[in-house]
């Protein structure tokens, strides 16, 4: 007996121990309002949230962009495949999405939640219209275990018994009304003081679409579409399920665009109903050229629906729950493990292994920055992955490599050497700037050096000498003969300069040497020379010669770096550099030093946060990585504070660009405040002796330990545990 109780007294425990785990992977609201749209991913295709789940909503696939007449490229909202709408018998349940922006007295008892842990968005509401009650429930997901699938289930109860329908479309959206950004010199408000919105979606218009519903175990929708201006054509399937219903009258429904399955039937007071809707996407970008991408997508759903909707949840969540097997632990603070577990999330949600893909700021949540690839993928969201999932950090540097001929071909026209990555990429790496923004295209050219850094750490953490080789090694020494053409000699002083840049703070046009620029690119130098080294390659001699002499602007009176040579203090653009350029010399350039030049580098950026405000989330984040590595743990704590309060939207920890926009989802800000966590709390420094401790863990002052489990590391897993000032790393057998 005594066994017994035990034994129960022990499941008690554990039961609470795993649900109180689980607590910190939701995020949930019981309002409509305020709401800043979270999504769900599996790194190849995405679907945005929408307060009643039945509308349709934005969806974006990897490498899926149109090219319109005088814009620039972006990517492409893929044709809507989510909706599902229900006629009670009176009225439409998405005709009452319009009011959601106010309070609506239709719908009580809502409630949406995000399961992290198993990438599902659960929303469920009852609706009322005059005397007719109808409780929904909606579950969503964009398979982990199935590339091509997503899943939408529908439960429906009714007070009242009378027919009702409901509607399964696969639809064209509205066509975009253009900007012409390839030629438009700037952007301006319109009469009434209105701005533009440039970050539109790309648009896929349709071929054809078609739907059948020969018998109740037969109901499909197909359809084929093509981006504008571009070649990439895009395949979507539906099939349709359902339990309970009796006789239902099944129709096929086209208009132009558009495709759909409509099911009539007597609904029964207090009977549950549960709708299927089985959809597969694919396009011709990312599937082998000779794949026939509308059989396969038709193929795709059909097994889905041989599978069963309990299997195909259940493999879902399986492959959701293995990703999380790396994870980051910390004890004393349920809200900073849930904005710990909603930055992976984010980040995990727009990125898979094997796709040859980079990532946006935004990744596949909406189309901000036209979907283009910049720095961010390099430099913010590629190390955390690094060590959390290699595989997938993989596919990002793969990219640029597969995008080398590109830059090499930028380089070309801009009479430059080796290769010029854009500074701006779509999904071919080419140079997809802008016209009003077109001296950035030109001239902030730490991009460069950007990318080979990250090639360089790929080798660092994997030690594949065999990607390096193949791929890496071209990538790092095409961009060190860009810089050994981009330089000049300066004879009087004995140095190599880099003039007209725009800086990594943008405000800051036409500047000779930008400190950051210098320095990436004597590292990107000396890293050619270095594997040049390894694998036993000839050397381009100029790499030696220019990265010796490179000029890197410092203060030697005042021990500090400026903006530029010669740059004036005080003034904001020196401020704003300080603020969100100057860290990054430390970290991630790991810049050799005084330690009281990276004190003082330190201090301008701290007094520039209080001057000038957080500015973007991604220039703040490595803040508290250069405190910890200073011992300062009141500014460590002061600093990390900043550089998520402020950012977040609710209901779904979404974050912002900067405090005053709504520019969501920003995951280039989710890379970075990880890169804090992993390199800042733990002291770790990925170095070529290893992954080396390079100075006293500092953990926030609400934290008492951490644990980072599963990271990998030179092909070895490791758990690595930070408790006070002690860290353990743990290879694992």
């Amino acid at each position: 007996m005594k066994n017994i109780i035990r034994n129960l007294f022990l499941l008690f425990i554990m039961s609470n121990i795993i649900s109180a785990q689980e607590s910190n992977f939701i995020l949930s609201t019981q309002h409509f309002l305020p709401y800043f749209p979270t999504y769900i991913g599996n790194g190849y295709f995405s679907l945005s949230s929408s307060q009643l789940a039945t509308t349709a909503s934005e969806s974006y696939m990897i490498a899926v962009y149109d090219h319109g007449k005088d814009d620039i490229p972006r990517i492409a909202c893929l044709p809507s495949w989510n909706e599902i709408n229900y006629f009670n018998g009176s009225k439409w349940l998405n005709d009452s999405a319009k009011d959601l922006m106010k309070d609506s007295l239709e719908f009580s008892s809502y409630k949406q939640t995000l399961d992290m842990y198993n990438g599902l968005l659960e929303t469920s509401y009852r609706w009322t219209t005059g005397q007719k009650v109808s409780e929904l429930g909606v579950v969503s997901f964009v398979s982990r275990s199935n590339k091509n699938l997503a899943v939408i289930k529908l439960d429906l109860k009714t007070n009242f018994t009378d027919t009702v329908k409901l509607l399964f479309p696969l639809s064209e959206r509205e066509p975009v009304k253009r900007m012409p950004l390839a030629r438009l010199e700037k952007i301006e408000p319109d009469t009434s003081g209105n701005w533009p919105k440039p970050w539109y979606p790309g648009f896929i218009s349709v071929l054809s679409a078609a739907s059948s519903s020969l018998d109740e175990n037969d109901i499909n929708i197909h359809m084929l579409s093509k981006c504008d201006g571009r070649n990439t054509k895009v395949a979507l399937a539906a099939e349709i399920l359902f339990e309970n219903l009796q006789k239902p009258l099944i129709t096929s429904q086209k208009t132009p665009g558009t495709a759909s399955i409509e099911i009539k039937f007597l609904a029964e007071k207090g009977k549950n109903y549960t709708f299927y809707k089985l959809v597969s996407a694919a396009s011709d970008n990312t599937e082998k050229a000779q794949t026939n991408i509308e059989k396969m997508v038709r193929e795709n759903c059909k097994q889905a629906r041989a599978v069963g909707y309990n299997k195909l949840l259940t493999d879902h969540k399986s492959a959701w729950n293995k990703l999380w097997e790396t994870n980051i632990v910390v004890k004393g603070d349920d809200n900073f493990q849930r904005v710990i577990h909603s930055m992976m999330y984010y980040l995990l949600s727009s990125i898979a292994e094997n796709t040859d893909f980079s990532l946006p700021p935004m990744g596949l949540s909406s189309s901000g920055y036209y979907g283009h690839v910049f720095w961010d993928a390099d430099t913010y969201m590629f190390p955390p992955l690094l060590l959390m999932h290699p595989d997938m950090a993989r596919s990002m540097v793969s990219f640029r490599f597969n995008t080398l001929k590109a830059a090499q071909d930028n380089a070309r026209k801009n009479n430059y050497k080796g290769a010029m990555y854009p500074w701006e990429s779509d999904e071919i790496g080419e140079e997809t700037t802008p016209f009003f923004a077109y001296q950035n295209a030109l001239r902030e050219n730490h991009i460069v050096g950007d990318v080979a850094l990250a090639q360089w750490q790929y080798f660092l953490a994997t030690k594949d000498t065999n990607y390096l080789r193949q791929k890496g090694a071209k990538v790092i020494f095409s961009t060190a003969d860009f810089w050994t053409s981009r330089v000049n000699y300066n004879k009087k002083k004995d140095r190599y300069e880099i003039g007209k840049l725009v800086s990594v703070s943008e405000s800051m046009k036409d500047v000779n040497n930008e400190t950051y620029t210098n320095t990436v690119a004597k590292i990107n130098l000396e890293i050619a020379q270095r594997v040049s080294d390894i694998l036993k390659t000839k050397k381009n001699p100029d790499w030696e010669k220019v990265s010796k002499k490179m000029f890197i602007p410092f203060d030697e009176k005042n021990q500090y770096h400026p903006t530029y040579e010669n740059a004036l203090p005080g003034t904001k653009e020196s401020t704003e550099f300080w603020t969100s350029v100057a860290p990054l010399l430390s970290f991630p350039l790991q810049l050799p030093m005084s330690k009281t030049a990276k004190r003082n580098d330190f201090l301008n950026a701290v007094r520039g946060l209080e001057e000038i405000g957080a500015g973007a989330n991604m220039g703040i984040n490595f803040l508290p990585i250069i405190a910890a590595e200073l011992g300062n743990d009141s500014l460590f704590n002061l600093t990390l504070e900043k550089t998520y309060k402020g950012f977040l939207r609710a209901p779904f920890n979404v974050l912002a660009e900067t405090h005053t926009n709504h520019s969501v989802n920003f995951i280039t800000g989710a890379g970075a405040f990880l890169q804090q966590v992993i390199f800042g709390y733990t002291g770790l420094r990925l170095t070529e002796e290893g992954l080396t401790k390079n100075f006293e863990p500092m953990l926030p002052k609400n934290i008492s330990s951490m644990r980072l489990i599963n990271f990998s590391f030179k092909n070895m897993k490791y758990n690595i545990s930070v408790e006070g000032k002690n860290i353990k790393l743990e290879p694992l057998r």
